[in-house]
């Protein structure tokens, strides 16, 4: 507990020194100079934290630190807790290798500034959303591989995982109708749904998550679906990690 508490609140010191950059306007971090600039609103000051690769890393592992302290509060199984920030530290690593902290090579006194697309009210709700969606999903495949490593035949994953599934499915069923109405309003992508990779990346998880609660529901009742709901936890979960890289 006192490992995950430490862990969170450096990421989370972390977090807030890349705000606090970005609202100084020091343009001798390169990702400061990339996304933001003097002139930049308040609220697109914000938003520019996860406007690059490099904060949305950092975005994803706050989100996944803050749910981890959270997990070890509750009755969670050691090889799930195990399981999870072993995740986190892969997360750590590429944020450490993708870092928004970077030193700006170039000397400049003025940034480029957010991308007018993204100048938009939506901007500063839909990522984290969607981040938050992304993160909570690593619980029940967590709690699925903790389950296999200690007792294959267990089910006292499922009610734990159902809870955290849920919560994501929503927080990521949020975030892609906030994104479809983003994208007619803003965008002009020329409809609700343009079939972008960006918005594919999130929809075939949030597919895979709902599928996940009804097996998580049908194993709680019969036994021989529980295999179904192991492979689809994995699945689900490694979709979140292959879009993300495959849009990022």
């Amino acid at each position: 507990k006192i490992c995950a508490a430490t862990s969170a609140i450096f990421i989370a010191a972390a977090s807030l020194f890349l705000w606090y950059l970005l609202f100084e306007n020091d343009f001798s971090v390169e990702y400061v100079a990339t996304y933001s600039s003097t002139t930049l609103p308040t609220l697109y000051k914000i938003s520019a934290f996860w406007a690059g690769q490099q904060g949305s890393f950092l975005l994803w592992l706050l989100i996944h630190a803050i749910t981890g302290a959270v997990l070890t509060c509750r009755r969670t199984s050691a090889a799930a807790l195990g399981i999870f920030f072993l995740l986190q530290s892969v997360l750590v690593l590429l944020v450490l290798a993708k870092s928004p902290f970077a030193e700006n090579p170039a000397e400049v006194f003025e940034g480029v500034g957010l991308n007018p697309l993204l100048q938009d009210f939506w901007m500063a709700i839909h990522p984290p959303i969607i981040f938050v969606g992304y993160a909570l999903l690593a619980v029940p495949f967590a709690l699925s591989l903790g389950s296999l490593l200690t007792e294959a035949a267990s089910r006292a994953w499922l009610e734990e995982a159902r809870i955290w599934t849920l919560a994501a499915w929503s927080f990521l069923g949020a975030g892609i109708f906030i994104g479809g109405y983003w994208a007619y309003k803003v965008l002009g992508w020329g409809g609700y749904w343009g079939w972008d990779p960006v918005e594919n990346s999130s929809l075939v998880p949030w597919l895979l998550a709902a599928v996940l609660l009804h097996l998580i529901n049908l194993a709680r009742k019969k036994s021989a679906v529980l295999a179904q709901a192991h492979v689809a936890a994995t699945f689900t979960y490694s979709l979140v990690i292959y879009g993300t890289f495959l849009t990022r």
